[in-house]
Protein backbone atom coordinates (compact mmCIF):
# COMPACT_ATOMS: atom_id res chain seq x y z
CA UNK A 1 0.00 0.00 0.00
CA UNK A 2 1.45 3.55 -0.66
CA UNK A 3 0.10 6.35 1.16
CA UNK A 4 1.02 10.19 0.24
CA UNK A 5 0.80 13.34 1.98
CA UNK A 6 0.87 16.77 1.22
CA UNK A 7 2.67 19.53 2.95
CA UNK A 8 4.33 22.75 2.00
CA UNK A 9 7.47 21.08 1.32
CA UNK A 10 5.56 18.57 -1.48
CA UNK A 11 3.80 21.36 -2.72
CA UNK A 12 7.03 22.94 -3.40
CA UNK A 13 8.28 20.34 -4.93
CA UNK A 14 5.88 20.49 -8.06
CA UNK A 15 7.41 23.85 -9.06
CA UNK A 16 10.51 21.70 -9.47
CA UNK A 17 12.03 18.67 -11.76
CA UNK A 18 12.91 15.84 -9.30
CA UNK A 19 15.98 15.36 -9.56
CA UNK A 20 16.89 12.61 -7.36
CA UNK A 21 14.71 10.10 -5.63
CA UNK A 22 16.17 8.90 -1.97
CA UNK A 23 14.76 5.29 -1.53
CA UNK A 24 15.44 4.27 2.10
CA UNK A 25 14.32 0.60 3.31
CA UNK A 26 12.91 -0.01 6.88
CA UNK A 27 12.17 -2.62 9.26
CA UNK A 28 11.27 -1.98 12.96
CA UNK A 29 13.88 1.03 13.15
CA UNK A 30 11.93 4.02 14.42
CA UNK A 31 14.66 6.16 15.76
CA UNK A 32 17.64 4.79 13.52
CA UNK A 33 14.93 6.28 10.72
CA UNK A 34 13.83 9.18 12.25
CA UNK A 35 17.57 9.76 12.78
CA UNK A 36 18.19 9.19 9.23
CA UNK A 37 15.67 11.27 8.03
CA UNK A 38 16.59 14.22 10.03
CA UNK A 39 20.33 14.23 9.15
CA UNK A 40 18.94 14.67 5.38
CA UNK A 41 16.72 17.93 5.90
CA UNK A 42 19.32 19.73 7.57
CA UNK A 43 21.59 19.37 5.04
CA UNK A 44 19.76 19.40 1.52
CA UNK A 45 17.21 21.17 0.11
CA UNK A 46 15.02 18.25 -0.73
CA UNK A 47 12.79 20.57 -2.52
CA UNK A 48 14.50 18.96 -5.52
CA UNK A 49 14.35 15.69 -4.20
CA UNK A 50 11.60 12.88 -3.65
CA UNK A 51 12.35 10.78 -0.24
CA UNK A 52 10.23 7.14 -0.53
CA UNK A 53 10.56 4.90 2.54
CA UNK A 54 9.42 1.28 2.17
CA UNK A 55 8.40 -0.15 5.01
CA UNK A 56 8.54 -3.97 5.52
CA UNK A 57 5.68 -4.11 8.49
CA UNK A 58 7.55 -2.79 11.28
CA UNK A 59 5.90 -3.28 14.58
CA UNK A 60 7.07 -0.23 16.63
CA UNK A 61 5.60 2.93 15.34
CA UNK A 62 8.06 3.39 12.35
CA UNK A 63 4.85 4.28 9.94
CA UNK A 64 3.41 6.68 12.61
CA UNK A 65 6.37 8.82 12.76
CA UNK A 66 6.40 8.87 8.50
CA UNK A 67 3.01 10.10 8.80
CA UNK A 68 3.02 12.41 11.76
CA UNK A 69 6.58 13.44 11.59
CA UNK A 70 7.92 13.38 7.52
CA UNK A 71 4.28 14.17 6.04
CA UNK A 72 5.84 14.64 2.61
CA UNK A 73 7.46 11.56 2.48
CA UNK A 74 6.17 9.50 -0.29
CA UNK A 75 5.67 5.69 2.58
CA UNK A 76 5.00 2.20 0.89
CA UNK A 77 3.66 0.09 3.45
CA UNK A 78 4.43 -3.57 3.14
CA UNK A 79 2.14 -6.43 5.40
CA UNK A 80 5.19 -8.49 5.54
CA UNK A 81 9.22 -8.44 5.54
CA UNK A 82 9.82 -8.53 1.79
CA UNK A 83 13.22 -8.01 2.61
CA UNK A 84 15.71 -5.60 1.10
CA UNK A 85 16.33 -5.73 -2.76
CA UNK A 86 12.63 -6.19 -2.82
CA UNK A 87 11.33 -3.66 -1.38
CA UNK A 88 14.04 -1.64 -2.79
CA UNK A 89 12.67 -2.93 -6.23
CA UNK A 90 9.00 -1.53 -5.31
CA UNK A 91 10.13 2.42 -4.66
CA UNK A 92 12.13 2.09 -8.36
CA UNK A 93 9.11 1.20 -9.63
CA UNK A 94 7.43 4.62 -9.04
CA UNK A 95 10.76 6.77 -8.36
CA UNK A 96 10.31 9.72 -10.69
CA UNK A 97 14.17 11.27 -10.31
CA UNK A 98 16.75 10.74 -13.35
CA UNK A 99 19.32 10.08 -10.70
CA UNK A 100 18.16 6.68 -7.86
CA UNK A 101 20.03 6.70 -4.53
CA UNK A 102 19.51 3.55 -2.42
CA UNK A 103 20.14 5.04 1.63
CA UNK A 104 20.18 3.05 4.14
CA UNK A 105 18.06 3.65 7.26
CA UNK A 106 21.09 3.49 9.58
CA UNK A 107 23.04 6.57 7.70
CA UNK A 108 23.60 10.02 9.29
CA UNK A 109 24.18 12.56 6.50
CA UNK A 110 27.10 15.32 7.85
CA UNK A 111 27.95 17.15 4.61
CA UNK A 112 25.76 19.90 3.23
CA UNK A 113 24.60 19.26 -0.41
CA UNK A 114 26.91 16.11 -1.12
CA UNK A 115 24.35 14.25 -2.47
CA UNK A 116 24.11 17.26 -5.14
CA UNK A 117 28.10 16.97 -5.69
CA UNK A 118 27.73 13.41 -6.23
CA UNK A 119 24.87 14.20 -9.07
CA UNK A 120 26.90 16.97 -10.62
CA UNK A 121 29.79 14.51 -11.48
CA UNK A 122 27.87 11.67 -12.68
CA UNK A 123 26.61 13.97 -15.01
CA UNK A 124 30.12 15.14 -15.96
CA UNK A 125 30.98 11.63 -16.21
CA UNK A 126 28.39 9.63 -18.10
CA UNK A 127 30.79 6.81 -17.97
CA UNK A 128 30.12 6.11 -13.71
CA UNK A 129 27.33 3.90 -14.03
CA UNK A 130 27.55 3.33 -10.03
CA UNK A 131 28.72 6.08 -7.34
CA UNK A 132 29.45 6.18 -3.95
CA UNK A 133 31.58 8.12 -1.26
CA UNK A 134 33.47 7.34 1.86
CA UNK A 135 31.47 5.51 4.74
CA UNK A 136 32.59 6.27 7.89
CA UNK A 137 32.32 5.15 11.83
CA UNK A 138 30.45 7.01 14.22
CA UNK A 139 33.41 7.91 15.51
CA UNK A 140 35.11 9.38 12.34
CA UNK A 141 37.11 6.30 11.70
CA UNK A 142 37.24 4.54 7.96
CA UNK A 143 34.54 1.74 7.48
CA UNK A 144 34.49 1.89 3.59
CA UNK A 145 35.68 3.38 0.58
CA UNK A 146 34.74 1.19 -1.88
CA UNK A 147 35.11 -2.84 -2.17
CA UNK A 148 37.07 -5.39 -4.26
CA UNK A 149 34.49 -8.06 -5.45
CA UNK A 150 34.32 -11.22 -2.30
CA UNK A 151 36.89 -14.07 -3.26
CA UNK A 152 38.58 -16.35 -0.93
CA UNK A 153 41.57 -14.72 -0.08
CA UNK A 154 39.24 -11.29 0.86
CA UNK A 155 37.26 -13.95 2.93
CA UNK A 156 40.50 -15.33 4.51
CA UNK A 157 41.55 -11.79 5.43
CA UNK A 158 38.43 -10.51 6.66
CA UNK A 159 37.06 -13.51 8.60
CA UNK A 160 40.71 -15.12 9.99
CA UNK A 161 43.17 -12.58 10.07
CA UNK A 162 40.37 -9.42 10.92
CA UNK A 163 41.81 -7.00 8.51
CA UNK A 164 39.21 -4.78 8.69
CA UNK A 165 39.43 -4.46 12.63
CA UNK A 166 43.49 -3.81 12.23
CA UNK A 167 42.51 -1.67 9.69
CA UNK A 168 39.91 0.60 11.84
CA UNK A 169 42.28 0.84 14.22
CA UNK A 170 45.09 2.00 12.42
CA UNK A 171 45.69 6.11 11.54
CA UNK A 172 43.42 6.93 9.09
CA UNK A 173 44.24 7.16 5.39
CA UNK A 174 44.03 10.76 4.05
CA UNK A 175 42.50 10.47 0.33
CA UNK A 176 42.85 12.69 -2.04
CA UNK A 177 39.99 14.66 -3.77
CA UNK A 178 39.12 12.63 -6.86
CA UNK A 179 37.27 9.66 -7.72
CA UNK A 180 38.67 5.78 -6.99
CA UNK A 181 37.59 3.41 -8.79
CA UNK A 182 36.48 -0.14 -7.30
CA UNK A 183 34.42 -2.82 -8.14
CA UNK A 184 31.64 -2.32 -5.33
CA UNK A 185 29.69 -0.02 -4.31
CA UNK A 186 28.10 -1.01 -0.68
CA UNK A 187 23.92 -0.38 -1.04
CA UNK A 188 24.42 1.99 2.24
CA UNK A 189 24.93 4.92 -0.16
CA UNK A 190 24.34 3.91 -3.66
CA UNK A 191 23.59 6.23 -6.69
CA UNK A 192 23.01 5.48 -10.10
CA UNK A 193 20.70 6.50 -12.77
CA UNK A 194 17.78 5.71 -13.85
CA UNK A 195 18.31 5.10 -17.59
CA UNK A 196 21.06 2.09 -16.29
CA UNK A 197 18.16 0.21 -14.25
CA UNK A 198 16.41 0.28 -17.31
CA UNK A 199 19.05 -1.36 -18.86
CA UNK A 200 20.79 -3.77 -16.74
CA UNK A 201 17.61 -4.48 -14.83
CA UNK A 202 16.75 -4.19 -10.91
CA UNK A 203 18.12 -5.70 -7.93
CA UNK A 204 18.02 -9.60 -7.99
CA UNK A 205 14.69 -10.31 -5.46
CA UNK A 206 16.35 -13.89 -4.74
CA UNK A 207 18.56 -12.09 -2.75
CA UNK A 208 16.50 -11.51 0.66
CA UNK A 209 19.31 -9.23 1.96
CA UNK A 210 23.07 -8.34 1.47
CA UNK A 211 24.59 -9.25 -1.31
CA UNK A 212 22.69 -8.08 -4.11
CA UNK A 213 24.80 -4.44 -4.10
CA UNK A 214 27.82 -6.66 -5.24
CA UNK A 215 25.42 -8.66 -8.21
CA UNK A 216 24.34 -5.38 -9.44
CA UNK A 217 27.54 -4.12 -9.54
CA UNK A 218 28.94 -6.77 -11.51
CA UNK A 219 25.88 -6.50 -13.90
CA UNK A 220 26.49 -2.37 -14.68
CA UNK A 221 30.62 -3.27 -14.56
CA UNK A 222 29.87 -5.74 -17.63
CA UNK A 223 27.77 -3.26 -19.40
CA UNK A 224 30.39 -1.03 -19.73
CA UNK A 225 30.51 1.36 -17.00
CA UNK A 226 33.04 2.64 -14.14
CA UNK A 227 31.92 2.10 -10.82
CA UNK A 228 33.88 4.11 -7.78
CA UNK A 229 33.71 6.27 -4.91
CA UNK A 230 34.12 10.45 -4.54
CA UNK A 231 37.09 10.23 -2.12
CA UNK A 232 36.12 13.57 -0.56
CA UNK A 233 32.29 13.33 0.67
CA UNK A 234 31.45 10.78 3.42
CA UNK A 235 28.67 9.59 5.18
CA UNK A 236 28.37 8.24 8.50
CA UNK A 237 27.42 4.70 8.78
CA UNK A 238 26.17 2.90 11.76
CA UNK A 239 26.71 -0.22 10.36
CA UNK A 240 24.60 -3.20 11.62
CA UNK A 241 22.62 -1.06 14.00
CA UNK A 242 19.71 -1.82 11.38
CA UNK A 243 19.65 -5.54 11.71
CA UNK A 244 21.34 -6.16 15.63
CA UNK A 245 17.64 -7.32 16.87
CA UNK A 246 18.05 -10.33 14.32
CA UNK A 247 21.75 -11.05 13.92
CA UNK A 248 21.76 -14.46 13.35
CA UNK A 249 19.37 -14.43 10.54
CA UNK A 250 21.12 -11.92 8.84
CA UNK A 251 24.70 -12.77 9.13
CA UNK A 252 23.13 -15.96 7.74
CA UNK A 253 22.25 -14.32 4.45
CA UNK A 254 24.77 -12.12 4.76
CA UNK A 255 27.65 -15.39 4.11
CA UNK A 256 25.08 -17.35 1.87
CA UNK A 257 24.77 -14.51 -0.48
CA UNK A 258 28.69 -13.93 -0.20
CA UNK A 259 28.95 -17.84 -1.09
CA UNK A 260 26.27 -17.19 -4.58
CA UNK A 261 28.24 -14.27 -5.26
CA UNK A 262 31.83 -15.75 -5.17
CA UNK A 263 30.29 -19.20 -7.28
CA UNK A 264 28.57 -16.24 -9.73
CA UNK A 265 32.01 -14.93 -9.72
CA UNK A 266 34.19 -17.27 -10.34
CA UNK A 267 32.53 -20.54 -11.14
CA UNK A 268 34.69 -22.25 -9.17
CA UNK A 269 33.09 -25.23 -6.69
CA UNK A 270 36.48 -25.53 -4.84
CA UNK A 271 36.96 -21.61 -4.37
CA UNK A 272 32.99 -21.92 -3.30
CA UNK A 273 34.02 -24.53 -0.63
CA UNK A 274 37.38 -23.03 0.64
CA UNK A 275 35.14 -19.94 1.25
CA UNK A 276 32.65 -21.76 2.98
CA UNK A 277 35.51 -23.13 5.49
CA UNK A 278 37.07 -19.85 6.05
CA UNK A 279 33.20 -18.63 6.88
CA UNK A 280 32.85 -21.01 9.36
CA UNK A 281 35.73 -20.93 10.85
CA UNK A 282 35.34 -16.92 11.05
CA UNK A 283 31.70 -17.60 12.87
CA UNK A 284 33.69 -20.52 15.23
CA UNK A 285 35.91 -17.35 16.10
CA UNK A 286 33.48 -14.49 17.08
CA UNK A 287 31.60 -17.62 18.85
CA UNK A 288 34.56 -17.35 21.53
CA UNK A 289 35.45 -13.56 21.25
CA UNK A 290 31.31 -13.11 22.27
CA UNK A 291 32.57 -14.40 25.65
CA UNK A 292 34.41 -11.36 26.36
CA UNK A 293 32.20 -8.76 24.63
CA UNK A 294 29.45 -6.97 25.74
CA UNK A 295 26.33 -7.30 24.42
CA UNK A 296 27.14 -10.84 22.28
CA UNK A 297 26.00 -13.80 22.90
CA UNK A 298 28.11 -16.97 21.96
CA UNK A 299 25.25 -18.80 21.24
CA UNK A 300 23.91 -17.01 18.20
CA UNK A 301 27.16 -17.28 16.71
CA UNK A 302 26.60 -21.10 17.10
CA UNK A 303 23.52 -21.48 15.72
CA UNK A 304 24.61 -19.87 12.47
CA UNK A 305 27.51 -22.32 12.57
CA UNK A 306 25.10 -25.21 12.35
CA UNK A 307 22.65 -23.36 10.35
CA UNK A 308 26.09 -22.85 7.94
CA UNK A 309 27.19 -26.66 8.36
CA UNK A 310 23.81 -28.05 6.90
CA UNK A 311 23.79 -25.68 3.52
Amino acid sequence: MISKNYSKVEKKKKSHRIVLSIIIVNWNNKDILRDCLSSIYHTHNVSKYEIIVVDNNSEDSSVELIKNKFVDVKLIENNKNLGFAKANNQAIKIARGNYILLLNNDTVVTNTYFFDRMIEYMKRKPQVGILGCKLLYPDGTLQSCGESFPSVWEILKSQILFTKTWKRLGKSKKEDNHFKKVDFVCGACLMTRKEILDQVGLLRENYFMYGEDVEFCYRVHKAGYDIGVLTDESIIHLHSKSIEKNLTEMLYHSITNDLRNIRMLHHSNLEVLFAKIFHLMGVLMRAFLAIFRKGKKPGDYLELFKRLLVK
